[in-house]
């Protein structure tokens, strides 16, 4: 606190502060941030932080952040592109499973070379498009946030662009855990039709574990259309039993009445006949 204070007190220092702080407002305002590599938001970024020049970034949740590469995407390349999961990689490899399909991760950065063309030759392209959306869930990892470089890490692809097909591991539940099937990187990726035909051979390939997943879907569906016709038929059966005893109860209460009736009836002759 001392020092701190010390180099407030420091001649020129309000100027270079404003400085850094118009500084990091243009960058956060420009987005300018995503194009940081995280050694630079390390080394310089997170002192400036605690110094109190840069406020912390807001925290982004996986939606949020699918939602904001749609956008940016939308604008640079077009609107023509395969669904982007809107959620972590954990939940779009849930999602795969649920659907009995891969995930398909797309390993994004903003600062490579090949980013741009890639998203315009290939992520935009009408064929791969819908190629994509009727085979697999297609996930974004966009070295921009956090959940993107941890899979990017976990991955340790060759080079970028890469696109990596994803299956749920054997017994990793609620999306923890992947196997990596196959992967298509680098120049690869420029060929539409190439990249199509190598996606293709790896559904081929791993087919067996697609057809597993349908067979454990379609158990489920049997198991959960059985437990609610149990259901139906223990509700049904509560409804007539309820309304047998409701007539019964009726019933009973009529032939009470009856019975009362027939009682002060009977009364009412023997009392006429006495006064006879």
């Amino acid at each position: 606190l001392d020092f701190l204070s010390y180099v407030g007190g420091l001649p020129g220092f309000s100027h270079l502060r404003l400085l850094f702080v118009g500084l990091g407002r243009l960058l956060q305002r420009t987005g300018l941030l995503s194009l940081v590599l995280p050694v630079a938001d390390l080394l310089l970024l997170t002192p400036l932080r605690l110094l109190g020049f840069l406020a912390p970034p807001p925290r982004e949740s996986a939606a949020e952040a699918a939602a904001r590469f749609t956008a940016e995407f939308e604008e640079l390349h077009g609107e023509t592109h395969p669904r982007f999961f809107r959620g972590s990689c954990s939940e779009a490899l849930s999602r795969a499973r649920r659907e009995a399909k891969f995930c398909l991760v797309y390993l994004h950065s903003a600062a490579h070379p090949a980013a741009a063309s890639t998203c315009d030759e290939l992520i935009a392209n009408a064929l791969f498009a819908a190629f994509v959306d009727e085979n697999f869930v297609f996930w974004v990892a966009d070295d921009a946030t956090a959940d993107g470089r941890a899979v990017r890490q976990a991955l340790r692809p060759r080079e970028l662009p890469t696109l990596v097909v994803l299956a749920q591991a054997e017994g990793a539940g609620r999306g923890r855990g992947a196997q990596a099937l196959a992967q298509v990187a680098g120049v690869r990726l420029r060929d539409v039709d190439g990249t199509v035909a190598a996606l293709s051979e790896t559904l081929q390939t791993w087919a067996p574990l697609l057809e597993e997943a349908r067979e454990e879907l379609t158990a489920r569906a049997v198991d959960r259309a059985i437990i609610q016709e149990q259901a139906s038929e223990y509700e049904r059966a509560l409804a007539e039993d309820q309304a047998r005893e409701e007539a019964e109860v009726a019933a009973a209460a009529a032939a009470e009445e009856a019975e009362r009736a027939a009682a002060e009836a009977a009364e009412a002759a023997e009392a006429e006949a006495a006064g006879a």
